[in-house]
This record gives structure tokens, sequence and C-alpha cells, in this order.
């Protein structure tokens, strides 16, 4: 439903996996990272995914 997503690097590792909370007023994302070092990227993907919904409407 567009809500779950994986980053995953080239070589198919997972690198952070994103949800967004259901029942909430606003978009709350969770945001699972293994490497502390790709925080800032994920949280740039779920930056720009949002950006894009939003958008839409």
């Amino acid at each position: 439903m567009e809500w779950d997503y994986s980053i995953l690097d080239r070589s198919g590792y997972s690198i952070a996996r994103v949800s967004k909370e259901l029942f909430h007023m606003t978009d709350t994302y969770v945001i699972d990272v293994q490497d502390p070092g790709n925080a800032l990227g994920a949280l740039m993907f779920v930056l720009a995914i949002d950006a894009e919904k939003c958008s839409r409407n």
C-alpha cells in the first residue's frame, strides 16, 4: 500500500527499512537503519517520498 519500503544497496544488502505508522494525526514514519552511517541517507529518502506524496494532493 506504498507505506513500507526497503532501501537496498547495489548488491541487494538491506540498508534500512521504512514503514509508515497508521492512525496518527500527522505522517509518522519508523526508520530502522542497520548502520548509523546510513541514517542521513535513509532520512533523505523518507523526506523525498513524503514530499512526492504531498505534491500529489
